[in-house]
């Protein structure tokens, strides 16, 4: 090799190695930001933080991490004795991150420390090892402190600024100051404490003590892996599975057990995934515990059929039933923005967006589980969209966060973006929305006032440190239909499904009872003061599997608003009155059969007229 290109070599070697430290390593570790911080405005005090989070479910640890590898002095506090949250609790042991198909390749929207916790593509893991690896990673991150067995106190606000939190903790009362809060409780407990507004379950659509069915996993032991393996590799195997599986008598009629899976952990053990209980009311604390009991009966009865019905599970033992239901839905705290089903479904792209979703919005909790076991009840699926910063800042305190499914979403839109992936993503980029903040010395509510090119510099910042975020443009496949706006007003109250694939049937002819059931449940979830039996009364009758003619459709109209007409005239009745737009007239005749297209906005107009 001649002198020249050895010295080449050399210099290429040593530019590598200057930017690698001096460049790329400060990109992966934050150092750019860490070398900074630890220059200004360190907190000195043993109670001072620059981030507090609080709750160790996998939201709060991935908040907890991203602020401390950022360099910011970092207190995570739980009222539990480890980290295991709800992974342990609920004996979780299978997750899968988001995906979207965006400039034609698949992307996975869960990177970063998603990733670290449950690899590149989730599936299953062991909920034991799980506690000890989050242990282990928060025992090494030098930046960040643990308080176990912490029990919140009090908070000190001084207008719209939380200024410190009173604790205990191994004994002492402990007043915590910090300039950012992330609440990543299960249930909002600091967001509770500070009296930010919030709503249970359904109630912001007028549907009281309604929430998504629960989930019930549980342990059995001594069952042949192999097996159980050999079968889900073989539709066929799965076929006949199924289907002495649906011999199985439930104990329960809440009960849904059609998407069980079986999920191998350490040892010969097994735990039993899917067990959804609907109807559980979250809020009321004698139900839910005559709930939890009826599943755990559940449980073992279902281990007891399993033993008797396939050979892989013919010595398998019950072991345990989690501590706690998983519950994907119960407070939803306000905050600056709140996410819809149209945010969704439109495929939003927020300027101040924080992280991007793909998940299909979720209406099961208000069918029955028997008819879930065969029917699902997606309101719609979108390609991708995002959520703004906004939706995690709570409403009363500038530098108070709320990481989870208690964020502000719409209790629809939450079966989306409150799912456990989105949720972990969230977590770490608001703990690296903290460190943005810290660093330029203003809050998160600033922040999302701030002009574009400090977002675009924030948000530079949030791909650095791993979370996946692009701009997208992907336009809804119904937006253009005449009849959509009257959709999207349904989707706000659970009211249609699209599927997976967004088909609202606008064009199937419908019965009398599409519009008879829309009509009463709109009145119910929008305008409830104007329901009544006798209202109900009157156009129950016509809740039949007819064929719906335009003739039959104006009757209900005039029922429905308690208008009198001669028969056979409520058509002409309805026209000459002008109680239906000149556009949907045009379209409907006395004795052809009504399209979904045109009772969606007959149901939707109807409404608006009868709140006037």
């Amino acid at each position: 090799m001649d002198k020249n290109r050895i010295i080449r070599n050399l210099i290429v070697a040593v530019l590598f190695f200057l930017t690698f430290w001096f460049g790329i390593l400060p990109i992966i570790t934050g150092r750019e930001f860490e070398d900074k911080y630890l220059r200004e405005n360190q907190p000195e005090g043993e109670n001072q933080f620059g981030l507090v989070v609080f709750g160790s479910e996998p939201e709060g640890v991935a908040a907890a991490l991203a602020g401390a590898r950022m360099g910011l002095k970092t207190l995570l506090l739980t009222s539990d004795p480890d980290p295991g949250s709800y992974i342990k609790s609920a004996l979780i042991s299978y997750t899968s991150p988001d995906y979207a198909v965006l400039n034609k390749e698949k992307t996975n929207l869960n990177t970063g420390i998603y990733t670290e916790l449950f690899g590149d593509t989730g599936g299953n893991f062991s909920y034991r090892d799980y506690t000890g690896s989050v242990r282990h990673m928060l025992d090494e991150e030098p930046n960040i402190t643990v308080f176990y067995n912490a029990d919140y106190l009090s908070v000190e606000t001084d207008r719209n600024i939380v200024k410190s939190v009173s604790v205990h903790h191994d004994g002492q009362t402990k007043t915590i100051e910090s300039p950012y809060f992330i609440d990543a409780t299960e249930n909002g407990d600091i967001l509770s404490l500070c009296g930010v507004p919030y709503f249970l379950g359904s109630e912001d659509i007028n549907v009281p003590n309604a929430y998504m069915p629960v989930m019930f996993n549980f342990v059995i032991s001594n069952v042949s892996w192999d097996d159980i393996q050999s079968i889900s590799k073989h539709s066929q195997n799965m076929y006949e599975f199924q289907l002495v599986l649906s011999q199985y008598q439930k104990v329960s009629s809440k009960t849904k057990i059609s998407n069980i899976s079986f999920i191998g952990q350490p040892g010969d053990e097994v735990v039993i995934s899917g067990i959804r209980v609907h109807q559980v009311n979250v809020g009321n604390g004698a139900t839910f515990a005559e709930d939890f009991s009826n599943a755990l009966t559940e449980a073992k009865m279902l281990t007891a059929f399993l033993k008797t019905a396939f050979v892989p599970f013919e010595n398998c033992v019950f072991k345990t039933g989690p501590s706690s239901f998983y519950i994907p839905e119960y407070r939803h705290f306000e905050g600056r923005y709140t996410l819809s089903v149209e945010d969704i479904l439109k495929n939003r792209n927020f300027p101040t967006k924080v992280i991007m979703a793909s998940g299909p919005v979720n209406a099961e909790k208000f069918i029955s589980a028997e008819i879930s076991e065969e029917y699902s009840y997606i309101l719609g699926k979108p390609v991708v969209y995002s959520i703004p910063l906004e939706c995690y800042i709570s409403k009363n305190y500038d530098n108070l966060l709320m990481a989870g499914k208690k964020a502000s979403f719409s209790s629809l839109a939450s079966t989306s973006a409150g799912r456990m992936a989105v949720n972990i993503t969230g977590g770490q980029a608001l703990g690296v929305t903290a460190a943005y903040c810290y660093l330029n010395n203003m809050t998160p509510a600033e922040l999302s006032q701030a002009d574009e090119n400090v977002i675009r510099d924030w948000q530079k910042l949030l791909r650095r440190s791993g979370i996946t975020l692009m701009d997208f443009d992907e336009k809804n496949p119904n937006e253009g239909h005449w009849a959509w706006p009257a959709v999207k007003e349904l989707l706000k109250y659970g009211l249609v499904a699209g599927g997976m694939e967004n088909d609202y049937l606008f064009d199937m002819e419908a019965y009398q009872e599409n519009l008879v059931t829309l009509i009463v449940n709109l009145i119910v979830k929008k305008v409830p003061d104007k329901y009544s039996l006798r209202l109900d009364n009157r156009i129950r009758p016509y809740s039949t599997d007819d064929l719906l003619t335009g003739e039959t459709a104006c009757e209900i109209i005039l029922k429905t608003l308690d208008i009198p007409y001669e028969t056979g005239y409520a058509y002409e009745t309805v026209k000459e009155k002008g109680l239906v737009p000149v556009e949907i007239m045009q379209r409907i005749k006395p004795e052809s059969p009504v399209t979904m297209d045109c009772v969606y906005i007959l149901t939707v107009h109807l409404v608006d007229t009868l709140q006037q």
